[in-house]
């Protein structure tokens, strides 16, 4: 959709070109303004693509309010509707994309059209071969992409400096800090010219690929000003609350998340400063298998089961939570099910810890098993 803005004195001609514009299906206008004045002061917060304009206004001529636009957003196309035809080449000049003369019949209007969708493709290619998709991977293995191909950081210093920086963004972090968890085991004065080569590294990096002055320093404090990127962690947090605002969430929004999670945060790179991080994730991976369980144990088996498993391999020796598990199966008419679950946890206490079930959950077993012959 084309966003269109229309600007002329007299609201009779405005009224009546904006229904002419209702027969293009590609279009949408957004705003219509008598007074420049007005659409001067809105300009900063409105997005459009195209403006069409009346030469004749009475605060400013249209030529200089289309000289305003094209210097502030050059790439939205103007077009010019006027009654008088004397300023066609002012206003092709200034880089008008048309000159319509009053009154306009409908095939004219056409052709301005299919220039108007031309640009409009131009641009918005233009537009993607120049914007750099900065793409971040958290879960699993920490890796950098730049439009799908894999930045390659100077050290692994500076590769574990923007890790932080990703899983801590927008938050003032103090020199000495950074310097305590990256480089504990060195003298501070070294640690701290260790530090400064990192950042020098990662800020060129981040230049290189399009993402100048995104880490600022301030009074011994380091921002990462979060710029616009893909990132999977990013993507979890946002579904996570989504879910936890939600009494009854949807069993798609579970597993959008859970497959997020994979195996968890940077499970292949061993940063000491994420432990505490990876822990809440862990926390809200095993409320997420719970609730799955929970909401698929009556219509979908075997995503019930799948949960089940995830959460016994978080959680494998804790009787409580399997004689939960245990009943929540038998309530849900899976008995087999849950017998069978049972003698697998029975199994693996033997082979792991040599071990025997506990003498409550061998007494509720036989009942929940003897119940459901």
């Amino acid at each position: 959709m084309i966003r269109a803005v229309l600007i002329d004195n007299e609201p009779l001609a405005l009224h009546y070109f904006q229904n002419k514009l209702q027969t293009f299906q590609q279009i949408q206008v957004i705003q219509t303004f008598t007074s420049v004045e007005a659409f001067l002061n809105e300009l900063p917060s409105i997005e459009f693509e195209v403006i069409f304009l009346e030469v004749k206004l009475k605060e400013l001529s249209g030529l200089v309010v289309a000289d305003i636009i094209k210097m502030e957003r050059p790439h939205v196309s103007v077009v010019f509707i006027t009654s008088y035809h004397e300023f066609a080449l002012q206003a092709y000049e200034i880089g008008g994309l048309d000159y319509l003369l009053k009154p306009i019949s409908h095939a004219r209007l056409e052709k301005t059209m299919t220039r108007i969708e031309h640009e409009f493709s131009i641009q918005q290619m233009l537009q993607q071969a120049t914007q750099t998709v900065l793409k971040v991977q958290c879960f699993d293995q920490f890796a950098v992409y730049s439009n799908k191909s894999l930045v390659a950081f100077k050290t692994e210093k500076t590769k574990e400096l923007f890790a932080y920086f990703i899983l801590h963004p927008n938050i003032p972090i103090h020199r000495d800090y950074l310097i305590e968890i990256l480089w504990p085991d060195l003298d501070y004065v070294r640690a701290k010219s260790n530090l400064h080569t990192a950042l020098s590294y990662l800020r060129k990096t981040l230049n290189t690929i399009g993402y100048e002055n995104c880490i600022v320093f301030s009074n011994k404090y380091y921002v990462f000003e979060k710029p616009s990127i893909v990132c999977d962690l990013y993507d979890f947090q946002k579904l996570h609350e989504d879910f936890s605002r939600l009494e009854f969430p949807s069993i798609s929004l579970i597993h959008q998340c859970l497959s997020i999670y994979k195996n968890g945060l940077l499970v292949f790179d061993d940063y000491e400063w994420a432990t505490a991080y990876k822990d809440r994730l862990t926390k809200s991976y095993i409320e997420l298998l719970e609730k799955g369980f929970q909401t698929t144990v009556l219509s979908d088996t075997e995503k019930a089961i799948e949960c089940l498993h995830a959460l016994l391999e978080y959680d494998p020796y804790n009787e409580q939570k399997l004689e939960h598990y245990l009943y929540t199966l038998i309530q849900a008419g899976l008995p087999e099910q849950a017998h069978k679950i049972y003698q697998t946890y029975k199994q693996k206490l033997k082979e792991d810890l040599a071990l025997a079930p506990s003498s409550t959950l061998l007494e509720i077993s036989k009942k929940l098993f003897v119940q459901t012959k």
